[in-house]
């Protein structure tokens, strides 16, 4: 569409414009999402226990085999979508509650690279 048929290279700019722009369009909320999901549930060992609890939920995997069967974040049902987040804070709670801190993590060696 931009080289015009092979006779030119476009520009970063027109690059960015034409397709960067319509990607983010169709798929900046999937990564918004997967995003937000990495930030609370991969915080600390409270926080991936609550992860590993919600994915037995068939609701959970049918939303995320829907979602990546059609590249678009699903969910369509608003009822479960609430329940869902009701199990996600429940979760979350438990999860801190039962969780081993995470271990002090140091590595010296590595450090004075």
């Amino acid at each position: 569409k931009l080289m015009e048929g092979g006779k030119r290279l476009p520009t970063q700019t027109e690059i960015e414009r034409t397709y960067i722009a319509d990607y983010d369009k169709l798929y900046g909320p999937t990564y918004t999402v997967l995003d937000i999901l990495q930030k609370v549930f991969y915080s600390n060992n409270g926080a991936r226990e609550a992860f590993v609890e919600l994915c037995n939920s068939k609701y959970v995997q049918q939303v995320t085999f829907d979602s990546y069967l059609y590249k678009k974040v699903q969910g369509n049902n608003p009822l479960d979508d609430l329940k869902l987040l009701g199990e996600t804070i429940g979760c979350l709670i438990k999860g801190y509650a039962i969780a081993e801190p995470d271990a002090e993590f140091s590595n010296p060696v590595e450090s004075l690279k």
